[in-house]
């Protein structure tokens, strides 16, 4: 399937995908090599994403995490950010303050 078409089916069933499916669906979405694509189809999820206990989500985060840090430097903020809900939902509002200032952080030092 295209990749357009593949993000555009993933996003469109995101909100409908019962919580079983999403760690195949956040499986297919990190495999979209399309930017632009892969951070629409992580927002889209990152919905039902943070509603799953805590446990098996950090399980996938902490996959996901060790994916993007394998990208480039626009990839992989631009799917943080696609990402923040499910950040917010395993750390807090506070937590996640201190994610975005380590992220500029290191952000400097890509300058």
């Amino acid at each position: 399937m295209h990749c357009q078409q593949q993000s555009n089916a993933l996003s469109a069933l995101a909100k409908k995908l019962p919580p079983e499916l999403l760690p195949e669906a956040l499986a297919a979405a990190r495999a979209i090599q399309d930017k632009d694509y892969r951070a629409n189809v992580l927002s889209a999820l990152a919905s039902g994403l943070s509603q799953m206990p805590t446990a098996e989500l950090f399980s996938l985060w902490q996959d996901t995490l060790h994916e993007l840090s394998l990208r480039t430097r626009s990839n992989l903020l631009r799917d943080i950010k696609a990402l923040f809900p499910v950040i917010f939902a395993l750390s807090g509002e506070a937590a996640t303050a201190e994610i975005a200032c380590a992220i500029f952080d290191v952000a400097r030092w890509w300058k």
